[in-house]
């Protein structure tokens, strides 16, 4: 029986070195199995991580855009708002015209134009005697201005309001003004 036991345990131990091995190859098979699992899931991370940090990247340049664009329009804001004082203080400097200012600005605007004759000319109230003692050859309206004057004949009208002459010129001065206020 001898030979059977050693037949016995030949088998048994050619058994055995076959299940280590399987077992050995299992093992190497799993843990290249988890290796590779573990290098996709590093692969993933990484491109997520990337991905994110792009995404952060884009939203705090976004972030910085929109508050830069925010503030440049809160600061045209405030220059626009100072250039309408300014134009709202220049018509209010003109309805304040001393009386001899108004009378040259008046004799020396209409000495400029070519007149007909046949004009009517359309003053401030208190500035009318004024007018009256320069003499001019045309007659004044009893209509009434605000401020500066308006030539009118027949469906024409001339206006030199100061409120219309300080609009008028405002496109073209703004741009100096600008210049002159907001230097820097």
């Amino acid at each position: 029986m001898s030979n059977l036991d050693n037949l016995t345990q030949k088998i048994l131990g050619d058994a055995k070195r076959q299940a280590e091995a399987i077992i050995a190859e299992a093992v190497q098979r799993n843990e290249g199995i988890v290796s590779s699992r573990v290098r996709e899931a590093n692969d993933k991370k990484k491109r997520i991580v990337d991905r994110a940090t792009l995404e952060a990247s884009t939203m705090k340049d976004r972030a910085i855009s929109n508050a830069e664009l925010k503030v440049r329009d809160e600061i045209l804001k405030a220059k626009q708002e100072i250039m309408d004082r300014v134009f709202r203080v220049a018509k209010d400097r003109l309805m304040d015209l001393n009386e001899d200012k108004y009378v040259k600005f008046l004799e020396n605007t209409i000495k400029r134009l070519s007149l007909k004759g046949s004009e009517m000319l359309v003053l401030p109230e208190a500035m009318k005697n004024s007018a009256k003692a320069l003499d001019l050859p045309i007659k004044i309206s009893e209509d009434t201005v605000e401020s500066g004057f308006l030539l009118k004949d027949k469906d024409i009208i001339i206006n030199y309001t100061f409120d219309s002459l300080v609009d008028y010129l405002r496109e073209e001065l703004e741009v100096e003004i600008a210049l002159e206020l907001f230097k820097g």
